[in-house]
């Protein structure tokens, strides 16, 4: 069973996903308190014995993502994630929503999109063949199916991922080994923006190749077997699958969901998609496989362009000077500029360290607290917003704003 009924209750806490997700306002676990152990095993196989493992340690904030397959003797290691030492960048998009798919229709109980997408996004890294109107829709369902919620739009776990992962413009390049598996590379990490760290480096005696690759291979597969029944190739299917397959696809699923249910051998779960959909997405990549065509090919048709198309952002770094104050002078004033930042819904705010010296006495004083801001979309108002929250708190004269890396210039405070 891929979520056991431990790991499906705990998904339906909404505490789950403020945690797994890195939420800023996630409860704290005590760490110091033996009960307060949480741990869970989700395992995704596609059969032959291939598949991935996830292991989620909640309390400790550590998830690691192993590979199972014939040959190893045990599951292997691919990407872990944390606040501290991590390397989640194991997969392409690519990579994922096909183990999704295949997932979906290998596993009933695993709708696409959906927990796959939810739970293994974190081990993805984007770079410049992803597209953001394909991505969006599919990780908006996902977040929708496990963390629902009232509205529509881009939901702000996409928007939170989907910068973390982003690594375009960062050096990033495929390349296939003598091996015949791909691994990836960064070309000049000092100048990227952001570094890339993956187990999947060229020459890497880390991560499992050929394994991999034999994962990826299952997966399609399974997609192929899902569309073989010959029943899919008669005449009245494949004239309501071409009226599907254009950008007003959406309003003619009645009559291929119709075709589908009185046809033989068609998968199940093909026509659940159809039939009674969770989301529109799901009946997309429904389409899509029962047609044939490149994941993401009728995505970007029915949902159109992308809310991250155009969307920028902007990661500064402040840095407050601290001696002679309250000691709760940061904390607090970092807390109202995120508060700020998030209810005008452009950006976010966290403390990232600081600076001590030694006083006559020889006591620990703090100098200096720093601060990593991210501003969305519009950086005027950003830059105004942090003038305002600094003035408000008297710090505004002695507090330092600049760029964060690769060119760390200073920005004036309006």
């Amino acid at each position: 069973m891929p979520l056991d009924d431990a790991l499906t209750t705990r998904m339906a806490d909404p505490d789950f996903w403020a945690a797994y997700l890195f939420e800023d306002d996630a409860p704290e676990p005590d760490l110091d308190d033996e009960d307060d152990e949480e741990s869970f095993i989700a395992e995704f196989q596609v059969g032959e014995g291939l598949g991935l493992v996830l292991d989620l340690d909640i309390v400790t904030g550590y998830f690691d993502l192993a590979l199972t397959a014939p040959e190893l003797a045990e599951p292997i290691t691919v990407g872990w994630d944390d606040q501290a030492h991590f390397h989640p960048h194991t997969m392409r998009w690519s990579e994922l929503d096909l183990l999704a798919r295949a997932l979906a229709l290998h596993d009933p109980r695993l709708r696409h999109p959906g927990p796959v997408l939810a739970l293994l996004a974190r081990f993805v890294v984007l770079d410049e063949q992803d597209d953001p109107d394909v991505i969006t829709p599919l990780m908006d369902a996902a977040f929708q199916l496990v963390r629902p919620r009232p509205g529509t739009g881009l939901r702000p776990e996409t928007r939170d991922w989907f910068e973390l992962r982003d690594l375009r413009g960062c050096g990033l390049r495929w390349t296939t080994g003598d091996n015949g598996c791909l691994a990836v590379e960064q070309a000049d990490p000092d100048s990227a923006p952001h570094d890339l760290y993956s187990l999947r480096t060229p020459g890497s005696s880390d991560f499992p190749f050929a394994a991999w690759t034999a994962l990826v291979n299952r997966a399609e597969q399974i997609l192929a077997g899902a569309t073989a029944a010959p029943s899919l190739r008669a005449p009245a299917i494949r004239t309501a699958l071409d009226r599907c397959t254009t950008a007003e696809g959406r309003a003619h699923l009645e009559p291929l969901a119709a075709a589908l249910q009185t046809a033989k051998a068609v998968h199940p779960v093909l026509v659940r998609a159809l039939t009674e959909p969770v989301s529109r997405a799901e009946s997309c990549w429904a389409v899509e496989t029962l047609a044939g065509l490149p994941g993401g090919t009728l995505v970007k048709q029915w949902y159109g362009p992308s809310p991250l198309a155009g969307a920028q952002s902007w990661e500064l770094c402040l840095t407050l000077a601290t001696q002679d104050r309250p000691a709760e002078h940061a904390r607090l004033l970092i807390s109202d500029l995120n508060d700020a930042l998030k209810q005008e819904g452009l950006g976010r705010a966290e403390i990232t360290g600081g600076t001590t010296r030694r006083d006559a006495l020889g006591r620990q004083v703090n100098v200096s607290t720093s601060a990593a801001i991210l501003v969305r979309d519009e950086l005027p108002r950003g830059l105004s917003l942090i003038s305002q929250i600094l003035r408000r708190h008297n710090a505004a004269d002695t507090a330092e704003l600049r760029h964060a890396a690769p060119s760390p210039a200073s920005i004036p405070i309006p």
